[in-house]
Formats: C-alpha cells, structure tokens, sequence
C-alpha cells in the first residue's frame, strides 16, 4: 500500500520528503510545491471525502503533509481514493 501512494503522490507531483532507502511504510510525507494551500487542501480532504491527513511540524509546517496508512486505514482502497480525492481537489 505504501509502495502504490508514493507513485500515486509523484504523479501528483507530491514526492515523498524522504529517500526511498529512507522511508517507513506507516508514514509518508509528501512535498508541497510553494502554490499548495497546505490547509485549505486538508480541510476539503476532510469536508468533502472524510479524508484526514496531518500537516508538517515546525520548519516543514506548510511543507508537507503526514500521512499515515496504519491499521485498518492502510488498504489499498483508501490509497486510491485519497489518490482521487487529492488529484480532484489540487486540480
């Protein structure tokens, strides 16, 4: 499931923070380009498809976002469609 949301993100073109040799498969943290409203973007995920994903703490707030895929949150179905929902709200 981590392996599908990073080349998800990179066609997003939200490319994971970390190196690929680097990364935990429960965490991802997907860059933001400059234009992304870190916030704005996490309030409709939440609003609009009951998607919550956690932005960046200190100097990467507003950077990245935290995704999480734990538990049952990590399914190959909610990947795809925090995919979707993320390429319907940044377009």
């Amino acid at each position: 499931n981590a392996e599908l949301l990073w080349e998800g993100l990179e066609t997003l073109d939200l490319p994971p923070l970390m190196p690929r040799s680097h990364r935990l498969p429960t965490l991802t943290t997907p860059q933001l380009s400059p234009a992304t409203d870190d916030a704005a973007v996490r309030r409709r995920l939440l609003e609009e498809f009951n998607i919550e994903i956690a932005g960046g703490f200190g100097p990467l707030k507003g950077k990245v976002w935290r995704i999480g895929l734990m538990g049952s949150s990590s399914r190959r179905e909610y990947v795809t469609l925090l995919l979707a929902a993320l390429r319907q709200v940044l377009a």
